[in-house]
């Protein structure tokens, strides 16, 4: 459907959008279970057996990172290289889910993908449609706050804008549009911004979980760590350190 318009590092999320016809229909669910506590929780249940995962705001967490990464990116890149903003109404949409319950593709059932009177970097559908709803019903289900969830959803997001900048495919003015939307607090139509101040900046000398330099991080960590094994993304605020200067001996 957009495969042609992914490349390099974001060639994986090619096949993500579809035509419902272009995926086998018996393994196609509603994508309204996302926002059904009862029809989602044996996808989360189902997840956390296979990640050996299972304290339940951690499993959310990490779960959610797939939705968020696949959705999110996949309709980044399309809507910028058409143009064109598309239609995220989950009552109009159906997921196929990979063996360990994560949403996998996300198939266009109502022949147009495409809201004609909206520009490829205009978002909100895709925040209000697809994301809010499914936010909100993870976060009652497994008592987490909201902004966790947001939080993951702009870090794939703002991933993925520097890969689209890195590859410079895009003409640069969409680009641009979608890098002032991330200053902002609110989006043009006044609504939501969630992919605003998504990191934060890091004192000189800071280095990340894996004891690498780094300028920024997360603003907000992901929680992860509630399931003891897992431990700490290498991005996460609390993971950051100063470099611990050398003492001079002799």
């Amino acid at each position: 459907m957009f495969a042609d318009h992914f490349h390099d590092d974001l060639a994986s999320f090619s096949d993500v959008l579809l035509h419902s016809e272009a995926a086998p229909y018996a393994r196609a669910i509603d994508a309204g279970t996302l926002t059904d506590p009862a029809r989602l929780e044996p996808l989360l249940a189902h997840f956390g057996e296979r990640h050996e995962c299972t304290e339940p705001r951690a499993r959310a967490s990490q779960w959610s990172k797939f939705f968020f990464a696949r959705l999110g990116i996949a309709a980044l890149v399309a809507q910028l290289s058409t143009d064109r903003a598309l239609d995220f109404d989950l009552n109009r949409l159906q997921i196929v889910c990979d063996d360990d319950a994560t949403v996998a593709q996300v198939l266009f059932t109502n022949g147009s993908a495409a809201i004609s009177d909206r520009p490829g970097h205009d978002f909100s559908a895709l925040v209000d449609s697809a994301f809010a709803p499914v936010i909100t019903t993870l976060s009652q289900h497994c008592r987490l706050a909201t902004r966790v969830f947001w939080s993951n959803a702009g870090v794939y997001f703002d991933w993925a804008l520097g890969e689209l900048e890195r590859q410079q495919r895009i003409p640069p003015g969409r680009l641009a549009a979608v890098r002032a939307l991330m200053a902002c607090r609110q989006r043009p139509d006044g609504g939501f911004n969630p992919f605003h101040r998504i990191h934060k900046r890091c004192p000189p000398g800071t280095l990340d979980g894996n004891g690498e330099p780094v300028e920024q991080c997360r603003r907000l960590c992901c929680m992860r760590d509630l399931e003891p094994g897992l431990g700490l993304c290498s991005n996460c605020p609390r993971a950051m350190h100063l470099r611990t200067p050398k003492r001079a001996t002799g």
